[in-house]
């Protein structure tokens, strides 16, 4: 379930018990901690060891993928819902090929509803809301790490910054799935018999801090144009913005899903091509 790794786990749900944490400090011409972070998390992950409040205090600026007060607009919540929906007459069993409809009914299956209820969106919609109902099935169910890190942000008064906004996000979706529409609902749904198995695999990579191989086990080489799109073409107008000439001075704090750091496109990579040195951190930093 491709959709799982990039949506919800992007990073884990974290406990004290962990040797290494999601962050990485990175120091150079300029200083940098990266947060590796997760959507959606067990309410059981807190606390958080006291590293992530630490690390926070050392910020003049976090940087999120998108500013979480975003979905205290009504307005805005009005026009997601309509970003979902297909067209008025059209329906998602017209949208993909027969084999891709088929995938989406047994996800559906595993998220314990019919595929009928969700005629009317879109098949990056549907499938994004299916993986959700799955997840939540799991007890995931309690805050992501990105509104976590952006309360405390704001308990601190340190400055928010965001990358893009939710709207241009869904729009990613929105045109992946108009431009990739079976290979997009393939790569969202495979390895769905081994859902279960999969979260373990994620929990203990997490737990070695081994973003590469859950890199790996996005088998991203099978869907290049997936990747390019939502990691690799984002990790560069992001890296843009922290190192350009215009970029903010002081410590900058970045709290990005944590595949964002894989691969040789992910920021620890780019980081260390521009010359800085990267030190993963453990929870007694």
């Amino acid at each position: 379930m491709r959709s799982v790794l990039i949506a919800f786990f992007a990073g884990l749900l974290l406990t004290s018990q962990l040797q290494a944490s999601a962050i990485w400090h990175v120091e150079g011409e300029r200083e940098f901690y990266l947060f590796g972070t997760v959507h959606l998390m067990r309410p059981d992950a807190f606390p958080l060891p006291s590293v992530y409040d630490t690390t926070l205090d050392q910020c003049d600026a976090l940087w999120l993928e998108v500013d979480s007060a975003e979905l205290e607009d009504m307005n805005l919540l009005t026009q997601i819902q309509q970003m979902m929906l297909l067209p008025a007459g059209q329906q998602l069993k017209n949208q993909v090929s027969e084999s891709a409809y088929k995938e989406l009914e047994r996800l559906a299956e595993r998220a314990g509803v019919s595929l009928q209820m969700l005629q009317g969106l879109k098949p990056w919609a549907a499938v994004n809301q299916l993986t959700l109902m799955i997840f939540q099935q799991k007890g995931f169910t309690g805050e992501g790490l990105d509104p976590y890190l952006h309360r405390q942000a704001m308990q601190k008064n340190i400055p928010i910054r965001a990358f893009e906004t939710l709207l241009w996000q869904l729009n990613m979706f929105d045109k992946l799935s108009q431009q990739y529409g079976d290979e997009f609902v393939t790569f969202s749904t495979e390895d769905l018999d081994n859902v279960d198995q999969l979260v373990e695999d994620l929990y203990r990579n997490w737990a070695r801090g081994d973003y590469q191989t859950l890199y790996k086990q996005a088998k991203f080489e099978a869907y290049p144009d997936v990747e390019r799109v939502m990691l690799q073409a984002r990790n560069d107008d992001w890296m843009a913005t922290l190192l350009g000439q215009e970029a903010d001075e002081g410590t900058q704090c970045v709290a990005v899903g944590l595949l964002h750091m894989a691969g040789e496109h992910g920021l620890v990579r780019q980081f260390e091509q521009a010359g800085y040195r990267v030190t993963q951190m453990g929870t007694d930093n």
